[in-house]
């Protein structure tokens, strides 16, 4: 590939997860691409995040008023697409890692539909993690029953289709939770709750329209993990 294949990154740890998962590849087709499906659908993975940070966003007896402690909802929000900037970034500047998928001497046995789409880019950290627990975490912050809910969705749902497909590394994931969780925290510095609180506000009540559509591509750049952010960013940086 060009890159040195990562094998200093192996340990036992993460080789014993993956040999694990991947014994049951190949039993159940359809099972199998039930997972391929999940992990390849954004729409899929992310709704019910999506629908849960809405929901607790929105005050349900004030349709026009914005839910208790939608500062920290927003502040996470923010940070999330931060944190998720940052662990691409660190999966450029660290040495490659190559995706389980992408490690001969594991001898990965790929489900069905899986594809190497990724193989060329660093495993470590996951964004995923990184941008789904950073936003569960958010949740967590507003409400505990509907954040718990969120990070199990997190870890059955778009986390463990990733170790199963063989796209990263239970470390991959690890990191990228402790890196999403620790720039959510952020949001709850009181200068930050106190400044997302005011600026909010006024957009909420000078400009609903231009607010929503905020929250609307905000949302959509979600499901897409930035990728349109990042191709901005790239693209300014090779001007400058």
């Amino acid at each position: 590939m060009g890159k040195n294949c990562g094998i200093h990154w192996l340990n036992s740890f993460d080789v014993q997860i993956e040999l694990f998962l991947n014994q049951f590849v190949g039993r159940h087709p359809w099972f199998d691409e039930m997972v391929y499906l999940c992990a390849a659908t954004a729409l899929a993975a992310t709704i019910l995040i999506l629908l849960f940070l809405w929901n607790v966003l929105s005050d349900s007896d004030h349709p026009t008023r914005m839910g208790k402690g939608f500062e920290l909802l927003l502040g996470s929000a923010f940070f999330s697409m931060l944190a998720t900037l940052a662990a691409r970034g660190l999966a450029f500047s660290l040495p490659f890692r190559a995706r389980p998928i992408a490690t001969p001497m594991l001898h990965f046995r790929p489900p069905a539909g899986g594809v190497l789409a990724l193989i060329h880019w660093s495993a470590f950290p996951s964004d995923h993690a990184t941008l789904f627990f950073s936003l569960a975490a958010g949740l967590l912050l507003v409400s505990r029953p509907v954040g718990w809910f969120a990070i199990a969705w997190v870890t059955l749902f778009i986390c463990l289709p990733l170790l199963y497909l063989g796209a990263h590394w239970s470390t991959d994931i690890l990191a990228g939770a402790v890196l999403g969780v620790s720039f959510t925290q952020m949001a709850r510095i009181p200068a930050i709750r106190e400044f997302v609180r005011r600026m909010a506000t006024k957009w909420h009540h000078k400009h609903p329209i231009l607010f929503l559509a905020g929250l609307i591509l905000w949302c959509y750049e979600t499901a897409v993990l930035f990728e349109d952010v990042r191709r901005l960013l790239v693209s300014v940086a090779h001007f400058i």
